[in-house]
């Protein structure tokens, strides 16, 4: 053990620093668990160190004085500031349990002071983006998450056989180099040859059967996307055929998600993909991507990602806000070196949604739903918590939005409760760990709890609350609504998908719909409008209640060129680059 972790072991019995303490030799060794002898040793170090003021007793069996003279927090970080590399620094202080507001400063001086490339001129001269998140991403395999955070990072881990073109509107070939359909129940995609996974293996037709067969089982985030799938078919070596239960027309949409993930054969979550990033480090406190060099399509220009873990600072909360080289927590920066730094934003295009379970009976009085849909107010609840919540939602899709929408008699609501079934019954509302929701499901159940109706939070990791029965356990279910570039997979992951919250609150009634809308339309606008109109039904009767979008932030130095901001809201790596720090 560490001189400091021996120091650590004493603030953490004896509590008080800077205070003369009356204690014996013995007490000190039972404490620090060693020799009466070794015990000496430790509290001369520390002594010579300035940590501590020692007076031993004189006579056997005396007290002695002990001073904590040192702030144990502050001594972290002084130890941490001698090492010699960013990643030394942060292993240390993850070591410990320090305030919160300490670690935020730490990391603010760490990350502003650091000119990215200083890094690395150890290392090659790579060009590495280093910045600190708040989550770690335990799982990088579309079988097991479908969440905001981890899907970002996985986009850049895997590829798919066809991608979508935000700008086209439309499909193009990937890891297919072409495609082709017999009455929409027949799909044959050609494989690129020489594509080969992170772990050197050549893609092949028996590994894209694998990785969609692998979603059939029921615990897949994208079982759903199998639903319509007959049978996949390796026909040789490049060539894959999917036979479809019945027609489906927009069967791309699901072939380019990220459920449509390419792994290879036997694959047991070990995040390898053909993707233009591979995972070289991963773990609960750091994780780090490498450029694959020999990725299939165009090379990004940055070597090196990494992203330190940092679970304590970050919640949606308002407060002190601090500088990364890129800002992932989203949050606008106003230190002492503001000017430095250069700031992009969007808002977010997916939202906090609040789902009524349509299941259960007491959620289908309507006088219930309208009464709770008006207890809360999306302005107060961005105003109470700020963050960077930034305004308030009404539709999945924010073209769809009008002004009246956020302009309501909110003082009606208790009418509409009067008029109601509802009498005193305690409310399930059921959340997973992080993205703010804790903050704003203890908002919801103070808000309701004002207007007479008594809500009971149930907060559970994201991985956890998958596994619960919510069809029959839940009033209400908070989560984010995430977007896509495809409008079209956006409404179907977001109503039926497999790990959406809102799925598990329709009924299948209204699944149905979603399913026949999806299989019936012949062209991309047709299936849009049908599923607007679903959505705009299920909004209007507050079985949907969205809450507010996030501004998402990217803040960077000037060097750094290329930002975009995806639809996620984080930003895409395979297009930074850094511009030299010559003099033009």
């Amino acid at each position: 053990m560490k001189v400091i972790d021996h120091y650590h072991v004493l603030t953490q019995s004896l509590k008080e620093t800077n205070k003369p303490i009356q204690i014996t030799l013995k007490q000190l060794s039972t404490i620090l668990h060693c020799s009466i002898r070794n015990t000496k040793i430790i509290l001369a170090k520390m002594q010579t160190l300035g940590w501590i003021t020692w007076l031993p007793g004189r006579g056997r069996g005396n007290y002695s004085t002990i001073s904590l003279d040192a702030e144990f927090d502050s001594l972290v970080l002084e130890e941490a500031r001698k090492l010699s590399s960013i990643d030394d620094s942060i292993a240390f202080i993850q070591q410990y349990q320090l305030a919160d507001d300490v670690q935020r400063n730490f990391i603010y001086s760490l990350f502003s002071n650091l000119q990215q490339g200083e890094e690395t001129k150890n290392r090659g001269e790579k060009d590495r983006l280093l910045f600190p998140s708040y989550r770690p991403l335990v799982f990088l395999d579309p079988f097991y998450v479908n969440r905001r955070s981890e899907n970002h990072v996985m986009r850049h881990i895997y590829s798919q056989l066809v991608a979508y073109d935000e700008d086209k509107k439309s499909h193009e070939p990937h890891l297919a180099h072409h495609y082709c359909h017999r009455n929409f129940t027949e799909w044959t995609f050609y494989l690129r040859k020489g594509v080969t996974f992170h772990n050197g293996k050549e893609l092949t037709a028996s590994d894209v059967c694998y990785s969609f067969l692998r979603h059939k089982h029921s615990r897949s985030a994208y079982y759903w996307i199998t639903h319509w799938i007959e049978n996949i078919a390796s026909l040789d070596r490049y060539t894959v055929r999917f036979n479809l239960k019945k027609p489906v027309p927009l069967f791309l949409d699901l072939v380019a998600s990220l459920g449509g993930s390419i792994v290879p054969e036997g694959f047991m979550n070990q995040s390898v993909g053909t993707g233009p990033f591979q995972v070289q480090e991963q773990s609960n406190h750091k994780l780090t991507l490498v450029n694959f060099s020999n990725y299939f399509y165009l090379r990004p220009l940055l070597d090196e990602v990494t992203m330190y873990f940092f679970p304590t600072l970050y919640d949606n909360q308002r407060g002190t806000h601090f500088s990364e080289s890129v800002n992932f927590y989203h949050y606008p920066y106003s230190g002492p070196k503001a000017a430095q730094f250069n700031q992009d934003s969007v808002i977010d295009k997916g939202s906090k949604l609040l789902t009524l379970n349509m299941n259960r009976e007491r959620m289908k009085d309507p006088y219930l739903r309208k009464a709770i849909y008006l207890a809360l107010d999306p302005e107060q609840l961005i105003k109470d918590l700020n963050g960077n919540r930034f305004i308030p939602a009404s539709r999945m899709d924010s073209n769809l939005e009008k002004l009246g929408d956020k302009k309501l008699n909110r003082n009606k609501a208790s009418d509409y409760l009067k008029q109601s079934r509802y009498n005193g019954e305690t409310l399930a509302l059921y959340s997973y760990t992080g993205a703010g929701n804790e903050l704003d499901g203890k908002w919801i159940q103070k808000k309701l709890e004002e207007l007479g109706i008594y809500c009971s939070l149930h907060i559970y990791p994201y991985e956890q609350l998958q596994q619960l029965p919510l069809k029959e356990q839940s009033d209400f279910l908070l989560g984010e609504q995430l977007a896509d570039e495809s409008k079209i997979y956006t409404y179907l992951s977001s109503l039926i998908g497999s790990h959406s919250l809102a799925s598990y609150h329709m009924t299948d009634n209204v699944k149905k719909q979603i399913e026949t809308s999806f299989l019936e339309a012949r062209k991309t606008e047709e299936c849009i409008e049908s599923f607007q109109y679903i959505e705009k039904n299920l909004s209007q009767s507050h079985h949907l209640i969205y809450l507010y979008r996030l501004q998402q932030f990217a803040i960077h130095e000037d060097r750094l060129e290329n930002i975009h901001l995806n639809v996620l809201g984080w930003v895409d790596y395979t297009k930074l680059w850094y511009r030299g720090t010559f003099e033009i």
